[in-house]
Formats: C-alpha cells, structure tokens, sequence
C-alpha cells in the first residue's frame, strides 16, 4: 500500500519523508483505529484511509513539527474510524430496516458459496459490478459512492436494488441453491 500512497506525492524528499512518518506512525495509527472499530479489518481500512487523506494533503501536514504531525495524523485517523463507525451502524439499521418480505435481504446471499457468488458478480453489468464491489466488498457508503461516480445517493441505491436482483436471478439460473 505504501506504494499507491507514494505515488501521489510528487518531490523525492517528501517521499522519504511520508515513508518515515508512514512506517513511524501506521502501529499507533492501527492501535487508535482498533479502539475504536474493535474490528481488524475495519482498522486496516481506517489506516488506509488516513494515510490516503494524508498523502493527499502532504504538503500542508510536512510543514508541520513533529508532536504537531503526531497530533494531525491522531485527529486523521478518529476521524476515518469514527466515519467507517457510522457507516456501519448505520448500514446495520438499514438492514435490521428491512421487511422480512423483501426478497433482496441480505441473509439470502449468505446461503450461498463464495465462489458461486463471485461467478454470479462477474457477469453483472459494470455499473452494478461497481456499486457492488464499493459497497459491499470495500465498504464505501452510498454517499461516498455517490460522490466517487458522481451520480446521486438515489442512482446508487436502484443501482444496487438492481444489482442484487439481477445477482438472484443469476444464482437461480445456474442451479445455486445456498449451501
């Protein structure tokens, strides 16, 4: 990852210097996420981001001393987990929100093989591929899709109402049945 990160920033010193601060910093950085999240790979997620909005914004945060740094990189990465936080509360209200009669629940998928789900995904459309790959397997919220593909919150949910109805009737015409 620290690659993709290195790869927004432009001068060679400040390369070296977010690989310090980046290799200096991602431990602590994990330990406040987990404290938060008290969930690994939500953490890992929460550390990705920081250090996204921190390559992003290097040139101001570089200028900065080093307990300023600390305090900077402290607030960037409550601030990621407290949003994957909320993002997944309210993503379980949303789901708890469903009537037991909608067919598209989430648990219907669950029943399913991994494998066949995957096979069932990579013949969905491209934009419904999209929306369910940022919301689902990189945990992205509808108003951070929307923002991401530039289209409204609403284009993102019939996307994936649509996405996940043309998913079941994939799995039903190749004889998936769940587990």
């Amino acid at each position: 990852m620290l690659s993709v990160y290195l790869a927004l920033i432009d001068e060679p010193s400040d390369k070296e210097k977010f690989e310090r601060l980046y290799l200096t910093y991602r431990q602590d950085m994990y330990s406040i996420a987990y404290g938060i999240l008290h969930n690994s790979f939500d953490a890992e997620d929460a550390v990705q981001q920081a250090f996204l909005a921190i390559a992003n914004n290097f040139k101001k945060i570089s200028s900065l001393s080093g307990q300023e740094i600390r305090r900077c990189f402290v607030i960037i990465i409550r601030n990621a987990s407290i949003n994957i936080y909320n993002g997944n509360k309210r993503r379980a209200e949303r789901t708890a929100e469903l009537d037991d009669s909608t067919p598209m629940k989430s648990d219907f998928f669950e029943k399913f093989d991994l494998d066949d789900l995957k096979n069932a995904i990579l013949k969905l459309p491209q934009i419904y591929k999209d929306v369910i790959y940022l919301q689902h397997i990189y945990g992205f919220t509808v108003k951070e899709i929307s923002k991401m593909l530039g289209v409204s919150k609403e284009t993102v949910w019939k996307r994936t109402e649509r996405a996940k109805k043309i998913l079941k009737s994939i799995l039903e015409e190749d004889g998936c049945d769940g587990r």
